[in-house]
């Protein structure tokens, strides 16, 4: 099986920890599913990075994930999320700098990377809707997912969902149960296109919408949580991993949850560190 994750790889920056780690919903996806699918997957990054001092950072973190990733290389900075962590663990974004990827584009060598994948995982966020029109307009024969994340930061949230649902065959949000009527929104055009909507809701869990009733899985109880970030992007790679090998939804929203809280109780959205 082929994996193509295609978007943001860069640093997360700690500013009240004074670390950094690898970060990006596309690093993150990338790495999470090199432990969650089978040993034999092979998991292919496209994104790009910039030509500053971080750029040969985050090209040795992408090569431990891809070591044949296709990386472009702009003239710039190399993408930056900056994060505070409460004392709850949960983690609190505070700007983000997409450097140069708002640059990218899929060129001729990206759209044949991307035909011939069996899973195709993309992004979408106010800086990077270029990037991801290009990503839709390219062909693949396998499954398409998208995250969403939370629909905040772009015009017409659910316009974009509607727009794009053609094109995708699973989408994921990072949601609060509180937002019903979002919620209910996105069921209605999951429904009318026949598409899975997966909603995760932090520590409410996770739902499962567009079938023909709503699924739920509650979310893993773990001792300690130390950092929430990547937590969706974890839970989406094993929600994946399950669904690519069974189909069963069920099942699959519970893997995802067990990923998820595995990854909560470490600082960082991977494993993965400088060195």
């Amino acid at each position: 099986m082929r994996i193509v994750c295609v978007g943001d790889c860069g640093f997360d920056r700690y500013v009240d920890l004074g670390v950094e780690r690898p970060g990006g919903i596309t690093f993150n996806v990338a790495a999470n599913a090199r432990w969650s699918f089978p040993p034999e997957t092979k998991v292919t990054i496209v994104t790009a990075i910039g030509d500053d001092p971080e750029a040969e950072v985050v090209s040795r973190f992408i090569t431990q994930v891809d070591p044949v990733a296709l990386v472009t290389r702009f003239a710039g900075a190399t993408p930056v999320q900056y994060i505070a962590v409460e004392p709850s663990g949960e983690k609190r974004f505070l700007r983000y700098e997409p450097g140069v990827l708002t640059e990218l584009r899929i060129d001729p060598r990206a759209r044949g990377i991307i035909a011939q994948s069996d899973l195709l995982v993309t992004t979408v966020f106010a800086q990077v809707e270029g990037l991801f029109d290009s990503v839709m307009a390219a062909p693949s024969a396998g499954l398409r997912a998208v995250d969403f994340t939370d629909l905040s930061d772009v015009d017409d949230g659910l316009g974009l969902v509607a727009r794009y649902v053609d094109r995708f065959d699973v989408g994921f949000f990072g949601l609060r149960a509180d937002q019903t009527a979002l919620i209910d929104a996105l069921e209605r055009i999951a429904v009318a296109r026949g598409r899975l909507f997966i909603v995760t809701l932090g520590p409410d869990g996770s739902l499962a919408i567009g079938e023909p009733r709503r699924l739920a899985a509650p979310a893993v109880r773990v001792n300690r949580v130390a950092d929430t970030t990547g937590a969706g992007d974890s839970f989406a790679a094993g929600f994946l991993a399950e669904y690519c090998a069974t189909r069963n939804v069920q099942r699959s929203l519970e893997r995802g949850a067990a990923e998820a809280a595995q990854t909560i109780q470490h600082l960082g959205a991977t494993t993965i560190v400088a060195g």
